[in-house]
């Protein structure tokens, strides 16, 4: 749900860390050290999920001259521990790549001959590691292996960038690709004055990367100046590190996979004037060019000529506005440690809340089939063999995929569905629709997918289909045995009438044995009966039953209640009569009337949930119905045969839910709604529809519900 998740916490767990390092070293044991290794003082911030501020080391090995570079490089660790969070200088030692390298580890690098010692970008990783070299990490260098492992700040002085002339010698750092691909936010003083400020901008833009000014100027500084000598505007600004954070959240959470730059302004104290500093960069620039110095030397040349002419000032710029960044890059990551542990707990408690109304995923068992619909234009037909004037449409149903696909897109995401296919197109398409659910199929390369084909009159009516069904024989309890422990762990068993009997009596003892309550759906006519003829265990776990007119009336003769003898006398007080009778069997009868609503018959008078906390139903009154007007469809009615299946799967997403009753049917209703204005049975639109049990107690103010004594 929240994509800063994964990346801010990215191998944060010791584990993670061990495991990475181990596959460094023991995939590669022909080198001497592990590719990869971790200083004492990183592992116990990760430890304890502590903010770290990641530094390079090109300022230690090629920035600055010794002692300079070995005072500035422990000064800053210590600035960056004085503000609560924890310095990860990164550098390569003798071909390893260390994360947190210690005072011992500085002094060595800070003290080698620089010819000893190469800079390392990306490019240059594997020549070091292969090689056994020392060197110090570059922005790019750093960026990438703070990245893996779950650092999200690096603090430096400056980036690389666009060279000036760039236009004969094509120089453009390697910082700014990497700051368009690697998802860590680098606090500096901008870009280095020695390059093209302008074009390194305009690079930046087309990668993508966030460029922000932090504090009151809305100029974007120079690195030794506060501001370029012609007042370059800054992309955007940020009044604040605790401004900052929450940028950076944001783009976590946008999953956006570029870095950030944050350009902090050099102290006013230390800041040398624009003009002064451009002039020097001149003639620094021509000195280059007498002795030829070109490529990844150009920046370390310069910075060096720039000491001599500014006679020292341009070192002790440098040296403060490094701190300075180390400083305002640990308050940053303070703020983004506090902000992420707030959003953890944020999604620690909508899980566990998450958790207590979906306890468990539920499962359905029932048909999969391609379902063509075959649209009748003409009024009247005749059984002559004349052509008549129609339209088809082809989706993919069956009552079991219909409800397990509704389930999930009204967010049971963890919705099991146990059918069976063939190995065919159609059934690869079955599986393509079911995302998640299609884990627990079951695929017969001896066997076609089951087809069902409706004829519909002009209003949309089903006059009868014709079904191709012999997959179905194949959900048989040996299949079934198989997923039990699926079974088990279900908060609800949905089924359909597809299932033979055996498979049947099989489910249902499992349910008993593991108290899971079963929802019946009747499916049609001829199979509307089959769970009564298990003998009379069913009575023990069999909890809600949703049939149309025609099934209620077919399962009242079963149990001898009496029904109308013509068709035109059943009317809602029938069907009121008939459902509370069912109630000695069935706890819960949703009989669907098309038109005329949804009539619920429980033993409960009030507006309560269908299931208490055990999972066991509510009964706690004498018997009551409602009825539950449908939602009006002010569109054409495209197609009829999901609307029953889109009904149940709202109903049954508020059930497991904890809803109360009458926003758990209005869910259903809205569901059925656009089922019916869809060419597909379960449509996607589904996924649009809100899953908030407060905006259907609003509806309630406005929806028709009638109750019955």
């Amino acid at each position: 749900m929240y994509t800063c998740k994964v990346h801010l916490n990215f191998l944060t767990s010791i584990r993670k860390l061990k495991k990475l390092q181990k596959y460094f070293y023991s995939n590669h044991n022909h080198f001497v050290n592990p590719i990869l290794s971790f200083g004492e003082d990183f592992v116990a911030a990760k430890e304890k999920n502590l903010p770290i501020v990641a530094l390079e080391s090109t300022i230690i090995t090629h920035g600055m001259p010794y002692p300079d570079n070995l005072s500035t490089a422990l000064e800053v660790e210590d600035i960056i521990r004085q503000k609560g969070a924890f310095p990860a200088t990164i550098a390569v030692l003798n071909g390893s790549i260390k994360v947190g390298v210690n005072k011992k580890e500085i002094e060595i690098l800070a003290k080698s001959d620089v010819k000893n010692l190469i800079k390392v970008s990306r490019r240059e990783f594997p020549y070091a590691v292969s090689k056994g070299l020392s060197g110090g990490t570059t922005v790019s260098g750093t960026m990438l292996i703070a990245n893996k492992v779950g650092i999200s700040i690096m603090a430096t002085g400056g980036i690389g960038g666009v060279h000036r002339q760039v236009e004969s010698s094509m120089d453009i750092s390697a910082d700014l690709k990497e700051m368009g691909q690697t998802p860590v936010t680098v606090v500096c003083s901008g870009v280095k004055a020695i390059l093209d400020i302008p074009k390194t901008l305009e690079y930046l833009e087309s990668q993508g990367v966030p460029v922000a000014t932090l504090g009151p100027s809305d100029k974007f500084p120079a690195f030794y100046s506060r501001e370029t000598f012609d007042g370059i505007q800054s992309p955007m600004r940020l009044s604040d590190a605790a401004e900052a954070s929450r940028l950076i959240l944001a783009q976590r959470k946008l999953a956006l996979e570029t870095g950030i730059l944050l350009a902090v302004p050099i102290p006013q104290a230390f800041a040398l004037d624009p003009q002064e500093i451009e002039q020097a960069i001149q003639e620094a620039l021509k000195v280059a060019n007498c002795k030829n110095i070109s490529g990844k030397n150009v920046t370390p040349f310069l910075l060096a000529e720039l000491v001599k002419l500014t006679a020292g000032r341009s070192l002790q710029s440098n040296i403060a506005l490094i701190k300075n960044n180390a400083e305002v890059a640990a308050e940053i990551a303070l703020h983004l440690n506090k902000l992420q542990s707030l959003d953890d707990e944020y999604i620690v408690k909508k899980s566990t809340e998450a958790l207590k109304t979906v306890k468990k995923s539920p499962v359905v068992i029932g048909g999969s089939t391609l379902d063509t619909i075959l649209r009748i234009k003409e009024s009247e037909i005749k059984m002559n063999g004349s052509t008549y004037r129609g339209e088809s449409h082809q989706s993919y149903g069956g009552v079991g995929r219909n409800l397990a696909v509704g389930l999930m897109n009204l967010g049971i995401s963890d919705t099991k569905l146990l059918s069976v296919i063939g190995n065919d197109e159609y059934g690869q398409a079955v599986i393509d629709s079911l995302g998640n659910a299609a884990s627990t199929i079951r695929t017969l390369s001896d066997m076609g997918t089951a087809r069902y084909t409706a004829i519909v009159d002009t209003n949309g009516n089903c006059c009868f289909g014709i079904g191709e069904m012999d997959a179905f024989f194949k959900i048989d309890k040996q299949y079934l045995q198989s997923h039990e422990d699926t079974l088990k762990q279900s908060s609800l068993i949905v089924m359909d009438g597809n299932a033979p009997l055996d498979a049947m009596a099989y489910v249902i003892n499992v349910s008993i044995q593991h108290r899971i309550p079963i929802w019946y759906e009747t499916t049609d006519l001829p199979k509307v009966l089959k769970i009564f003829q298990n003998g009379a265990a069913w009575q023990k776990t069999l909890k809600f039953v949703s049939p149309n007119i025609n099934e209620l009336l077919l399962i009242a003769k079963y149990f001898s209640i009496s029904v109308p003898s013509e068709e035109s006398d059943v009317d809602i007080d029938t069907i009121k009569s008939i459902s509370e009778k069912l109630i000695e069997w069935i706890p819960v009868v949703i009989a669907t009337m098309g038109p005329k609503g949804v009539l619920v018959t429980r033993n409960s008078s009030g507006d309560e949930p269908f299931l208490n906390k055990d999972n066991t139903v509510i009964e706690n009154d004498k018997v009551h119905s409602r009825l539950y007007s449908p939602v009006s469809v002010n569109k054409d009615i495209a197609n009829v045969s999901g609307c029953g299946d889109c009904l149940a799967a709202g109903i049954i997403a508020g059930i497991l839910r904890g809803w109360k009753e009458s926003n758990s049917i209005l869910l259903g209703l809205h569901a059925a709604k656009q089922s019916l204005i869809s060419h597909q049975t379960v449509p996607h639109t589904l996924k649009l529809l809100p899953v908030d049990e407060e905006y259907y107690s609003r509806k309630n103010h406005t929806s028709a519900i009638s109750a019955y004594a």
